[in-house]
């Protein structure tokens, strides 16, 4: 899967989440993107090495 496939589909799954109202503030919607991005990267740097 590509770098910007992976980022549509986060982008997507936090968008459904913040119109399904799990996610209500903003603090909430960047720890969200923070920790999916934390895990996507750290996910990335161990399937490359």
């Amino acid at each position: 899967m590509g770098e910007q496939e992976k980022y549509k589909k986060l982008l997507k799954k936090v968008i459904d989440e913040t119109e399904n109202h799990t996610i209500n503030t903003a603090e909430e919607l960047i720890q969200k993107l923070v920790q999916e991005l934390t895990k996507t990267h750290s996910y990335s740097q161990h399937t490359q090495s």
